[in-house]
C-alpha cells in the first residue's frame, strides 16, 4: 500500500476519497480540509480573532490545534456544565492544549448562572431533557463569550458526520427553517449575535479520530452519558452503513446540498425580528430569552423545594 502523494508506505486508507496516505501527507490532508473550508465558505481571515469552543473531544481539540498551526488567532472557550471534580479531565485536556498551542483559554462556569446547580442538576429540577437544556446553556454561554469577550466569530468543531447526519434527520422531518440554516457559517444577524462557523464541516470523523491518534493528542474518548436516545447516533449509523456500498455518500450528500440549496429551497423570508431580551439584553423573539426563563423557572423551583 503506497502513499498517492509520494509513493512511500501508507498507513491511512480513505476509501472516501479513493487513496493512501502515509503518516505526514494525512496530516497535511486533514489540515488542508480545514483551510479549504475557511476559504470556500469565507469563514474568518488571518486578521479575524477566532474564539474556538472546547469540550475536550477530538473535534474541538483537533479544531483548535489546527487553526493554530495554520496561522489563525484561535483561542479556547471552555464551558464547566457541573461541578469541578464532574468536569476535570475535560479542563485538563482543555488546558493541556492551551499549552501546547500558546494560546489563551477562557473558562465560563455555567453553574454560578443556575445557583449552584451543575446542568444536569437543573435539567432534573425542571423536567426538562438534559441534552436540550445542555445546547441551549452551551449556545447561550459560546455566544455571550464571544461577543463580550471582542472575538469575531465563534468556530465549533462540529465534522462531516454531524453535519450530514443532521440535515438528513432535518430533511426527513421536512424541517425547513433548520434545513435553510445547515450551513457551515451562520452570518451574525445582531451586535449581540456572533458569526458561527464550522471549519470541520468537510472532515469525516473517523478521520479526525486517526489525525488526533496520530499526534497524539489528548481527548476524551467516552461519549457523553447523556446522550443515549438521541436521534443523531442514529441517522450516523444509516450513514455508516451506506457508506459500505458507497463510500463517498456523505461528502456527496453535504457538498451537493450546499452547492444547490438556494435553488431547491426558498430562502424564507419575513423572518422573526430579533428583540434584546428584558433580563440580560441578548438576542431573543420573545420578550424574555429561552435561558433567563429557564433560569426564573428554575429559581422558582428551588425555592418550592426548600420551603
Amino acid at each position: 500500500m503506497k502513499c498517492k502523494i509520494c509513493g512511500g508506505p501508507a498507513i491511512v486508507q480513505l476509501p472516501h476519497y479513493n487513496m493512501n496516505l502515509c503518516k505526514d501527507h494525512f496530516i497535511h490532508f486533514i489540515q488542508k480540509r480545514v483551510k479549504q473550508a475557511i476559504d470556500r465558505y469565507k469563514m474568518f481571515s488571518y486578521n479575524d480573532k477566532i474564539l474556538v469552543a472546547i469540550s475536550g473531544g477530538k473535534d474541538s481539540v483537533s479544531l483548535w490545534y489546527i487553526l493554530t498551526k495554520l496561522g489563525y488567532k484561535a483561542d479556547g472557550l471552555f464551558i464547566k456544565l457541573g461541578y469541578d471534580h464532574q468536569v476535570k479531565p475535560a479542563l485538563d485536556i482543555a488546558q493541556k492544549l492551551a499549552d501546547l498551542t500558546g494560546r489563551k483559554l477562557i473558562i465560563e462556569d455555567a453553574t454560578r448562572y443556575f445557583y449552584g446547580k451543575s446542568v444536569f442538576e437543573a435539567a432534573k429540577i425542571l423536567h426538562r431533557h438534559t441534552c436540550s437544556l445542555c445546547g441551549k446553556v452551551k449556545r447561550y454561554l459560546m455566544n455571550k463569550a464571544t461577543i463580550e469577550y471582542g472575538y469575531d466569530v465563534l468556530a465549533t468543531g462540529h465534522n462531516l458526520d454531524d453535519e450530514a447526519s443532521l440535515l438528513l434527520g432535518n430533511i426527513l422531518h421536512w424541517q425547513t427553517g433548520y434545513i435553510l440554516r445547515s450551513f457551515p457559517v451562520l452570518e451574525s444577524t445582531h451586535p449581540k449575535l456572533a458569526k458561527k462557523v464550522k471549519p470541520h464541516c468537510l472532515n469525516y470523523e473517523k478521520d479526525i479520530k486517526t489525525y488526533v491518534d496520530l499526534l497524539n493528542l489528548p481527548y476524551l474518548q467516552q461519549t457523553c452519558p447523556f446522550s443515549l436516545g438521541a436521534k443523531l447516533p442514529i441517522y450516523k449509523s444509516l450513514w455508516d452503513n451506506l457508506e459500505k456500498y458507497q463510500p463517498n455518500a456523505k461528502i456527496t450528500f453535504y457538498k451537493g446540498f450546499l452547492r444547490e440549496k438556494n435553488k431547491i429551497f426558498k430562502i424564507q423570508e419575513n423572518q422573526p425580528k430579533l428583540q434584546e431580551c428584558n433580563i440580560c439584553g441578548y438576542p431573543t423573539i420573545n420578550q424574555t430569552c429561552s435561558f433567563c426563563s429557564a433560569r426564573i423557572s428554575l429559581k422558582t423551583k428551588i425555592e418550592k423545594l426548600n420551603s
